[in-house]
């Protein structure tokens, strides 16, 4: 989800995007948000991003050098979470918004229910072939004409973080999602307080299929079983990174992005991606009514390989790029979740319209449970 994802998503009430822009504070990201349209000269796009070490990685690995080869300007902006986005549509539309990031294909598939969607002159985007083709092919379906409004940048897994001095490796594989309502850890655990992610493990821990499920009354039922062991829904993954690095917690589920930068930091952290657990996918969207030719070249800039795996390294981030097309850093290769065949056959991922049509009232279920309901 994002960082997230990469802070990956977080919907309604999360800010692991509710960040403060590394380098682009909120109060240039505010006048972003209220500049006027310049891109009928074409000589400027907006690009809005989650904020954070992302958009400070994107800025100096993909949007400054892409100003600097081709004299267009992007001025960038940040945005708390994508649902002021959503906002802004339904309320009269996207103001300056052209590129932006996206997270997930429910969340890709909402602009598409919007008619916000544009259609990419996929001509115009060679490094496009070198993207995997099971992710083009899976936003694809989102739109009735198949047309593209956006491509595949980036991925990772919303997976389980603990401490090694309280968990061992093979524990932690033997109990999967059961770690996340072991009755052991309670006080000593946090969670994202994303109403997906929420509901996806439930759904995996009650043994229903995470993109249809059955009986979405005892979902709930067993998040507010757990929530007596939660010592915080943390909001943004610096919060919960700085739990588990305080030790003020012992087990978390993370985006394997921010456990990553926790391993690497030296934390006695380990991550484990249990069965089923969510694999999340980024996409650069282009806005219905933008600028489409620099827009293009923008997307195309991003893709070649150079720059999509330096902002991967940067952020820990999987890329979307097919191994099979092109040579991947060993860095990346090492990663979480890295899968040399590009097909992410061992991943598993939203069925975008089941959870476009639904997420809306698993968040007011969710907001109730979350409160104490």
């Amino acid at each position: 989800m994002s960082d997230h994802h990469n802070d990956r998503k977080l919907q309604k009430g999360i800010s692991r995007r509710a960040f403060n822009l590394a380098g682009l504070g909120s109060v240039a990201a505010l006048v972003a948000l209220k500049a006027a349209p310049s891109w009928a000269a074409g000589e400027k796009l907006t690009y809005y991003g989650f904020g954070g070490m992302t958009q400070k990685a994107m800025h100096e690995a993909g949007l400054a050098p892409f100003s600097k080869a081709t004299a267009i300007e992007v001025v960038e902006g940040t945005f708390g979470d994508e649902t002021e986005v959503i906002t802004r549509i339904k309320s009269g539309g996207a103001g300056d918004l052209n590129v932006f990031a996206n997270s997930g294909f429910e969340m890709y598939k909402r602009y598409v229910d919007l008619e916000a969607n544009s259609e990419l002159n996929e001509a115009n985007i060679p490094n496009l072939k070198l993207v995997s083709p099971t992710l083009i092919e899976r936003l694809r379906k989102l739109t009735p004409n198949g047309k593209l409004s956006g491509v595949p940048y980036n991925y990772g897994t919303t997976g389980i973080a603990y401490n090694t001095k309280h968990v061992s490796p093979e524990e932690a594989r033997s109990l999967g999602f059961k770690l996340l309502w072991d009755k052991r850890f309670e006080g000593k655990m946090a969670l994202s307080n994303n109403a997906m992610e929420r509901i996806w493990a439930a759904a995996v821990h009650a043994g229903q299929d995470t993109n249809n499920m059955s009986d979405t009354d005892a979902l709930m039922t067993s998040l507010r079983e757990q929530r007596p062991l939660v010592k915080k829904y943390w909001e943004s993954g610096a919060e919960v990174m700085d739990l588990l690095a305080k030790e003020e917690v012992i087990v978390a589920d993370i985006w394997s992005t921010r456990a990553t930068a926790l391993k690497k930091q030296g934390y006695p952290i380990e991550y484990l991606e249990p069965e089923q657990c969510l694999a999340w996918m980024q996409n650069l969207f282009v806005l219905k009514g933008s600028p489409m030719e620099p827009c293009e070249k923008l997307l195309d800039f991003l893709l070649k390989p150079e720059v999509n795996f330096d902002y991967c390294q940067r952020t820990n981030n999987g890329s979307s790029l097919d191994p099979k097309q092109t040579e991947f850093p060993q860095k990346l290769k090492e990663q979480a979740g890295y899968d040399p065949s590009g097909t992410f056959a061992g991943f598993s991922i939203p069925d975008g319209i089941y959870w476009a049509e639904n997420l809306d009232r698993f968040e007011t279920q969710w907001r109730r449970i979350a409160k104490g309901a």
